[in-house]
């Protein structure tokens, strides 16, 4: 008993020594696993603000990483450096992300599950609020460690289980992430930066195979090009970036439009953003709900939360002056005192919306219960949070505001005058497109009065030449609203609200009426439900919207309402009906009427024409989904060819050995072709004696076989059998000792060595000693 322990021991010590030494190099592979996940990782950039949750991810996977190349260089088994890994993960995960929940800081307790559990709660609900790019708080930068970690534990296990291909999955998983947050192009160069750090991974991994043993290890290289494996892996590549290029359908949009078509949930869920944020919003997938209110008023309202006033330099943005912001509401600018109008009280209660502006109906008079430190524009009333807490959900605050109701006769009365205080309200940018300033003067020809024009333009958006699409603007190449896409919008009469509003604003300023952009939600009719007598209404985030306000002299700024196809009850003095009302002193209460039938709801839409949208919307998804189901399928097929190829060459090999002259020198190059593909050494030069003890040298292979079907070789090559010819039973053994001598082979391989050598088999590419 205390020999057989005393054996023990050093045998353990022998194994750990030769586990250490098989392992020298292998830190080349977890630096080429962390290069691989670094780069596509790195793709998030454009979605996430900073680069500190980049080096913090990269931290945690090389902790990981590094855990698990520390056991297996110490000579401990490669499992244990898995485990180590996974270790390693759970505990940095606790300390920087759970601290203080586990016992002694190691064994995590039902509290270190629950607080992480709480983190990828809040970092769902970051996800959904959020805007792009998204800041990183804690709950966001805690998923994005421990999945990188987790990603770099799993990638390690693929290694130790010597197939280290998987870690192409993970890798193109990371790459496609910014892709499925947000439609955009493939990135071109870090899709080749990918690509490249997995193929040298792949050459590294298959330079130093940890588990591969010393005397074996330069007969496994002989089967392994690295010349052929870059050729292929950059064949891949070009046929990757070619491929899109030359497919109809095959675009970033195509799958955009298919998960649209699908209903996927949303990503970024109600953040805004005052420009061109606004039509990624609208495009998301799932809506939201944004805030609810209640209010005294007898109809929805318009939430406005910011203006964008500067066009100065062809861009419309807001004004980022901050001199004259004042802590209160004030009286709206140029509102005389003979305007009716009434008080209404609002209750706004904050949900998903993550913003530093508060939505507000305008004109707001007073605002309570919104928190200490914000600050009001006394010229747009638009309201704004203090950097300390520039977040607005969770707030619930009470506002007063007017409702205008203005004759005819008082609008009519405002003629075309403006205050000089309000020239910065009129300024174009030097190099606007004519078709702008052209349309303008076209539409408003005529019109007498700056009231008169801003009505003739909003019919003119109405009237039916215009469609609403917040698909046209990305397809057409011109989503935004700078001078170069109100051109472009005029000309194909088709967009979304941030177009309609951003013309008719710019068009009023052709005319000399001041304009601005407001940013906010539009009214939904439907009512969600009554509290205390109030009617409840709840905004989602697909009611962002954008819409011009212009300003008339003795009443102050108006919205109106040129977008079509939203089904939104215009204001009664924006329609030419009323603007025909001017000798009326008193107007009558301007109640909200419908727009033109162009502009009908979209559930009052026609019925065949929603269907033939949505056919053809679907047929095209169809044809883009097919596409890549059949790009895929050709690329499988592409994959299959060499082993497909070297099927057909061993089976018509194999039939040689029944009709050649000399059976058993088919059988012998048959038998180097399938060594080459195991990774075996085969030389131009060897004879056959050379290469059979070669044979011979590994284990488990059949010595009689070997023997026998080298003789016959021999015989073959250096016998004089001009008049023996051979007998069928004579073929019958060469064939038994072929395939034997293969199940040996392929008995004795490690399951890559199997996998390699049936997919990628080396002896096509590699010169062979078959006659031609």
């Amino acid at each position: 008993m205390g020999a057989g322990h005393g054996e023990a021991r050093p045998m353990s010590a022998r194994a750990r020594l030769d586990r250490r030494l098989r392992q020298r190099g292998s830190w080349m592979v977890s630096l080429a696993v962390l290069i691989t996940i670094g780069v596509p990782l790195a793709g998030l950039a454009p979605i996430i603000q900073g680069s500190d949750w980049w080096f913090a991810a990269m931290a945690m996977a090389t902790a990981c990483v590094g855990a698990s190349w520390a056991v297996r260089a110490s000579g401990f088994r490669p499992a244990f450096g898995v485990a180590a890994a996974f270790v390693v993960w759970v505990l940095v995960s606790q300390w920087f992300f759970a601290p203080g929940t586990a016992i002694v800081g190691i064994i995590p307790t039902p509290s270190t599950i629950g607080a992480l559990i709480a983190g990828f709660i809040d970092a769902g609900a970051q996800i959904q609020v959020q805007t792009i790019p998204a800041d990183p708080v804690a709950s966001l930068m805690q998923l994005i460690c421990m999945a990188c970690g987790l990603i770099a534990v799993v990638a390690d296990a693929a290694i130790v289980a010597r197939f280290p291909a998987f870690i192409g999955v993970l890798a193109l998983a990371l790459f496609s992430t910014p892709s499925a947050v947000q439609a955009r192009d493939v990135d071109v160069v870090r899709f080749m930066a990918t690509a490249a750090s997995f193929l040298l991974l792949l050459w590294i991994a298959a330079r130093v195979d940890g588990n591969t043993r010393p005397q074996r290890r330069s007969m496994s290289r002989a089967g392994r090009s690295p010349a052929t494996a870059l050729a292929l892996g950059a064949a891949a590549v070009v046929c990757a970036l070619i491929v899109p290029s030359v497919t109809p359908g095959l675009t970033a949009q195509a799958f955009a439009d298919s998960r649209n078509a699908a209903r996927l949930p949303s990503v970024y869920g109600a953040g805004i953003d005052p420009v061109i944020q606004l039509g990624r919003d609208l495009r998301r997938t799932t809506p939201i709900v944004s805030l609810r209110y209640t209010t005294t008023a007898d109809k929805p309202l318009y939430l406005k939360m910011v203006d964008l006033t500067d066009f100065s330099t062809g861009t419309w943005q807001p004004d980022e002056n901050a001199d004259g912001l004042v802590q209160q509401l004030t009286s709206p600018t140029g509102l005389a005192d003979d305007v009716e109008r009434s008080t209404v009280t609002t209750d706004v209660s904050i949900e998903g919306l993550r913003s530093e502006w508060l939505p507000l109906p305008y004109p707001a008079t007073t605002l309570n219960g919104a928190g200490r430190g914000w600050t009001a524009d006394p010229d747009t009333g638009v309201v704004t949070l203090p950097d300390s807490r520039n977040d607005s959900r969770g707030d619930d605050y009470s506002v007063d505001s007017l409702v205008l109701t203005p004759s005819a006769e008082q609008l009519a009365a405002a003629g075309t005058a403006v205050s000089p205080a309000l020239n910065p309200l009129l300024q174009l940018p030097a190099d606007l497109p004519t078709i702008v300033s052209d349309v303008a003067n076209q539409v408003a020809a005529g019109a007498t009065t700056n009231y008169d024009r801003a009505v003739a333009l909003q019919s003119y958006f109405t009237s039916g030449q215009f469609t609403y699409s917040v698909e046209t603007p990305v397809a057409e190449s011109f989503d935004g609203s700078n001078a170069e896409a109100l051109a472009a919008f005029l000309e194909v009469k088709s967009g979304y609200c941030v177009h309609f509003a951003a013309s008719m604003a710019t068009m009023a300023r052709v005319l000399g009426i001041p304009s601005r952009i407001a940013i906010g939600y539009f009214p939904n009719s439907a009512v969600s439900r009554y509290v205390d007598g109030k009617p409840q209404y709840e905004v989602l985030t697909d009611q962002l919207h954008s819409w011009p306000e212009l300003y008339f002299e003795g009443v102050g700024w108006l919205p109106f309402e040129p977008t079509p196809g939203l089904g939104i009850s215009v204001p009664a003095y924006s329609l030419p009906a009323f603007a025909e009302q001017p000798t009326q002193s008193t107007a009558p209460t301007p109640q909200t009427s419908e727009v033109t039938p162009t502009t009908r709801a979209r559930d009052k839409a026609d019925p065949a024409a929603e269907s033939s949208a949505g056919e053809t919307r679907s047929l095209a998804q169809l044809r883009g989904w097919l596409i890549v189901v059949a790009v895929v399928a050709g690329v499988c097929l592409a994959g299959l060819v060499p082993a497909s190829v070297r099927i057909w060459r061993r089976r018509r090999f194999l039939a040689s050995i029944d009709r050649s002259d000399t059976p058993a020198t088919q059988a012998w190059r048959e038998l180097q072709d399938f060594a080459r593909d195991f990774g075996i050494v085969v030389s131009r030069g060897d004879t056959p004696a050379t290469f059979g003890q070669r044979l011979l040298d590994l284990r488990r292979i059949p010595s009689a076989d070997v023997d026998s079907l080298r003789r016959a070789v021999e015989r073959e090559q250096y016998a004089d059998r001009r008049h023996a010819p051979v007998g069928g039973l004579e073929r019958a053994k060469i064939r038994v000792a072929l395939i034997s001598i293969e199940n040996a082979i392929r008995d004795e391989a490690e399951q890559s060595a199997r996998r390699r050598a049936r997919l990628l088999p080396a002896s096509l590419f590699v010169r062979s000693d078959r006659p031609s």
